[in-house]
């Protein structure tokens, strides 16, 4: 146990350290994309208001009723902090192939190397899977913090005629993207991270099945994520398909969930322990 252990925090460790560059451009993007929206997007609507009143010699409420109050959320809904986040999701879900791929590139095949190491193959696996959702949390975190510097500039920006005095919690429940990222209800939290978990678990068993049978593998794969994927999200997603948000309370609801992603979860990895042990070989 113990070695088992320290097999899977040292893999757990190299595969950081070959995740950091990535990690780092991300969060440099976000930071920076972040502080430029908090700047420019406040910038921006002052531009406009003092144009409008230098232009047509109106008083503020005319320009407020022309323009509108501007608030935090405002900035919150700009390319600049909405941009960085989908590239955030785009990135990683590209990293989870390339975290994979990466082992087979080349003419001397690394991943190779590694499935010959005298250790459980499993361990690759977890490691891998840890890695990503470390960095998945480090890129949240990254945005969270940029959320309160970007507060207070915002605030010395707009001049108070103009601004909506709102609280920085306030701002961020009133954009949904950030009620999927931050825990800003812990049971809905906790489940999307356990969906994002599922996902992750069901992506990993269809590389390996592509890399355990080739071009087979690939539409097994394809299939494998399909279904598996339909038959978690497809709770979430049936108030809206049947045109009835009271067929299940809210409670039902969580535990019809919570059952189908143990299942497609212990499902993925029995599948995938048999592939990396059994289907891949040196």
């Amino acid at each position: 146990m113990k070695k088992s252990l320290h097999n899977f925090l040292k893999f757990t460790n190299f595969e950081l350290e070959r995740l950091s560059k990535f990690l780092f451009a991300l969060m440099g993007i976000t930071f920076i994309a972040n502080l430029v929206g908090y700047i420019y997007t406040p910038m921006k609507y002052m531009g406009k208001i003092n144009e409008y009143i230098a232009q047509n010699s109106a008083t503020s409420e005319q320009a407020i009723q022309q323009y509108g109050p501007f608030s935090f959320y405002n900035a919150l809904n700009s390319f600049w902090i909405v941009g960085p986040i989908a590239l955030g999701i785009s990135g990683f879900i590209f990293y989870s192939f390339f975290i994979w791929y990466r082992e087979w590139f080349g003419k001397n095949t690394f991943a190779y190397r590694l499935l010959m190491l005298p250790i459980h193959r499993m361990t690759l696996f977890y490691s891998k899977l840890v890695v990503v959702f470390i960095g998945i949390f480090t890129l949240i975190s990254t945005q969270m913090i940029s959320l309160f510097i970007g507060y207070p500039i915002v605030s010395a920006i707009i001049e108070n005629t103009y601004y909506v005095n709102q609280s920085l919690m306030e701002a961020v429940q009133l954009h949904p993207l950030f009620l999927y990222l931050f825990p800003l209800d812990l049971g809905f939290f906790l489940t999307i991270n356990a969906v994002g978990l599922v996902v992750l678990l069901v992506l990993f068993t269809a590389i390996l099945m592509e890399r355990s049978y080739a071009v087979k593998g690939i539409v097994l794969g394809i299939i494998y994520a399909v279904v598996a994927l339909t038959l978690v999200l497809l709770p979430l997603f049936l108030p809206d398909l049947l045109n009835n948000h009271y067929i299940l309370y809210g409670s039902e609801l969580i535990i019809i969930e919570a059952i189908l992603l143990v299942i497609v979860a212990v499902l993925s990895l029995f599948t995938s322990r048999h592939l990396i042990n059994k289907k891949i070989t040196v």
